[in-house]
């Protein structure tokens, strides 16, 4: 037990599990457990300054496991930075509340809270989007992240947060008096309960059917670089017949809708119109629905461009135009606002974002909130993140109870259920013809996380509401 108050051991074991927590090389259980040896540390009275630097370098490290083209290194650093800081600062605050106020507020609840609080802030409003959810390491456990639909994958998070503070408070009682209180003792088994309960929960609802009317859809892929299609006109070329010649294909196999990756082709803006001429004529001649995304140079000497897509039906006319809205930060890509809409088809009601769209809550909530019942994702990553972004845009859609079809370039395409189960994928770095068609529902699925939303944050405001008024009352009693 010696080792567990010996600062370095305490932070070399949490840069172990940090760094393999979420992201690539993810292993789920370290989830459960990386963030005890922080908060023993911190709880030991050791430097704020000493724990700001490792985190940062930990956080830095840990965002390597994604580094490579087009994801540079300083972008590693500065997200490193960004959260070593937000996460120095959490511990602090919780630190001082848990000394100052140890009476008013649980140690436990008020580390769940607060660390889910914050991330569902980031969630919604920083350029990270949902990128800094613990949550998101448990995406391959499929019976667990059922529970998504309950509460989110907010709720996850703060079940995985108030599993570390359990194990932190009770180590610590251990340690120091030999014995384990019986409220620490109660939050242990509550916290076993939550899971046991959740896996039956997930259990039980993967069994039961997807009630409504299943379509084919096709995701298509394009095995050329923005880079390469950008400045070899010929490439270029070969490419845009290409994607025609595989959405040709897929309609041949049967699929009704096709979804095109992110900037699948390249099309000046003096030819933007003939080639969406082109485009109608495909989608009339094979009574196929084309959401056909590409991009527009829109700098001469510059590689900045438009980001967008035309959906067009299979009678020929538009139904959408639509520009990404959710901008990674650095994307050399224009913003030009656009309406989040559900299309009424003959199969049920469908939706288009883009890529990082999905990494947003606040998007993502629209689109529940507007009815769709499958989500159409042209999609561009790499293979540091092959195939987690794809995995967390499906996370998204057992939130809301909507189908996820994903095309991406650079990484995992996928067609997936309402309840996150594959239909279909198809990985860009295996030798394959760049065609996936598989069927899946149209319908949404009622969630009570699609009517309620992220109701765990709103538990975790009135707890500190409550703990507020009660540290005030103590404080105007001490000074009295």
């Amino acid at each position: 037990m010696k080792y567990l108050d010996q600062k370095w051991f305490l932070l070399s074991l949490g840069g172990i599990f940090l760094g393999f927590t979420g992201m690539n090389w993810n292993i789920p259980i370290f989830a459960w457990i990386t963030l005890v040896p922080f908060l023993r540390y911190i709880r030991l009275g050791y430097s704020i300054r000493t724990l700001l630097i490792a985190l940062i370098l930990i956080q830095t490290a840990s965002t390597m496991r994604i580094v490579s083209e087009p994801f540079h290194i300083w972008i590693a650093i500065l997200s490193g930075v960004q959260g070593g800081i937000v996460f120095t600062l959490l511990l602090w605050i919780w630190n001082q509340l848990k000394i100052k106020f140890s009476k008013q507020i649980s140690p436990i609840f008020s580390f769940a809270f607060l660390f889910t609080i914050v991330e569902w802030v980031g969630g919604y409003s920083s350029e990270l989007g949902v990128w800094g959810m613990f949550a998101n390491s448990q995406i391959n456990n499929l019976i667990l992240i059922q529970s998504a639909s309950l509460f989110g994958a907010t709720g996850i998070s703060f079940l995985i947060y108030l599993v570390n503070a359990s194990i932190d408070q009770s180590l610590s009682e251990y340690i120091s008096e030999s014995k384990i209180s019986k409220s620490s003792q109660y939050s242990l088994f509550t916290c076993s309960l939550f899971l046991v309960g959740l896996s039956f929960y997930g259990t039980v609802r993967l069994t039961l059917p997807i009630e409504g009317r299943s379509i084919k859809v096709g995701t298509v892929t394009s095995k050329m670089e923005i880079q390469t299609i950008w400045l070899d006109p010929i490439q270029n070329q070969k490419n845009t017949d290409l994607v025609f010649d595989r959405t040709k294909q897929a309609a041949e196999e049967g699929a009704k809708v096709v979804v095109w990756n992110e900037g699948a082709v390249m099309i000046h803006r003096k030819d933007e119109d003939s080639f969406l001429k082109k485009v109608s004529a495909l989608a009339k001649g094979k009574e196929i629905e084309i959401i056909a995304a590409y991009i527009v140079p829109i700098k001469e000497k510059e590689f900045f461009m438009d980001n967008k897509l035309h959906w067009i039906g299979k009678d020929g006319s538009t139904r959408q135009i639509y520009f990404k809205q959710f901008i990674p930060p650095g994307e050399p890509v224009s913003h030009n606002p656009s309406e989040i809409r559900v299309i009424t088809t003959e199969w049920g009601k469908m939706s288009v974002a883009i890529c990082y769209d999905f990494d947003s809550l606040q998007l993502t909530k629209t689109h529940s909130d507007l009815g769709t019942g499958i989500t159409f994702i042209p999609a561009s990553d790499w293979k540091g993140i092959n195939p987690f972004h794809t995995e967390m845009a499906v996370l998204r859609g057992i939130e809301n109870g909507t189908s996820i079809v994903r095309s991406t370039r650079g990484a995992l395409s996928g067609v997936y259920d309402a309840y996150g189960r594959a239909k279909g994928t198809l990985d860009y770095y295996e030798e394959n013809d760049g065609v996936l068609v598989a069927s899946v529902t149209a319908t949404a699925i009622p969630t009570l996380y699609s009517k309620l939303g992220n109701w765990i944050i709103g538990i975790g405001i009135i707890y500190f509401i409550v703990c507020g008024l009660s540290i005030f009352v103590y404080v105007l009693k001490n000074r009295n």
